[in-house]
């Protein structure tokens, strides 16, 4: 089975194709503000380099987030018009969980007792002082979720990260600074994990996932947070965190 798979949701832009889950070749870049001009190359050029055509993709894959909404928007509805184009199968993976099984598999064959002992929580910038959020185990070499993905405050982490837990994704490096001290005593980092869940990631999570195929038109984005307007519109107010 021939995978597409487009993951932008955070400042990294990435496209990977996959042979089930082998990876034929990866085109990626940090730079938010450019997905929409290059994730058509992307995909054109990571199709090359696998020596594929858009034809021969069996399946294509997103992830729908959460994270930069318009992030979100560019990867699914440019993965939606490929889909029904060449109608063919589609799954969405949120980015939440794209992360943790990352970073099982760069790290747990190295730190086998933490990954089974602790909770893995990805965390990803949701702006204005808040992370998106989502708690996951893994046990019996697979993930579990513990909960499910929200919005969380800064300000309020230390009721969400109440036990020794790994932590992984760029709301970590953005608001580490402002953690309390009881959040940061509980926090287990590996220097060696991304922070950025990537394409190659969510290609070879589908490849284990079949049961979740959808057509085209009914994959949604995960948005767990209105859009800056909609809030302005609604009265919802920035709090500084000091």
């Amino acid at each position: 089975m021939i995978i597409l798979a487009c993951e932008t949701s955070t400042l990294l832009g990435s496209v990977a194709v996959l042979e089930n889950d082998r990876v034929l070749s990866c085109e990626e870049s940090m730079r938010e503000n450019s997905h929409s001009e290059v994730l058509n190359l992307f995909i054109e050029k990571a199709l090359e380099k696998a020596g594929k055509k858009l034809s021969d993709v069996d399946l294509f894959v997103t992830g729908i987030g959460p994270g930069s909404f318009t992030g979100i928007r560019i990867c699914l509805n440019t993965i939606k018009t490929l889909a029904y184009c060449f109608n063919k199968p589609v799954i969405g993976i949120n980015s939440l969980q794209s992360l943790a099984a990352q970073a099982v598999a760069e790290e747990a064959q190295k730190h086998t007792s933490e990954f089974s002992n602790y909770p893995i929580i990805s965390m990803i910038n949701a702006y204005k002082n808040m992370v998106y959020v989502a708690s996951y185990k893994y046990q019996n070499e697979a993930l579990i979720e513990l909960k499910k993905p929200e919005v969380v405050r800064v300000q309020n982490l230390a009721e969400y990260i109440s036990e020794k837990s790994i932590i992984c994704g760029d709301g970590y490096m953005t608001y580490e600074k402002y953690f309390p001290e009881s959040v940061k005593q509980n926090i287990i980092r590996f220097s060696e994990i991304s922070d950025e869940p990537h394409a190659k990631t969510l290609g070879a999570l589908a490849s284990q996932m079949s049961q979740l195929k959808q057509d085209w038109n009914s994959l949604v984005p995960l948005y767990l947070r209105a859009s800056e307007a909609e809030e302005n519109l609604k009265g919802i107010k920035y709090q500084h965190l000091f």
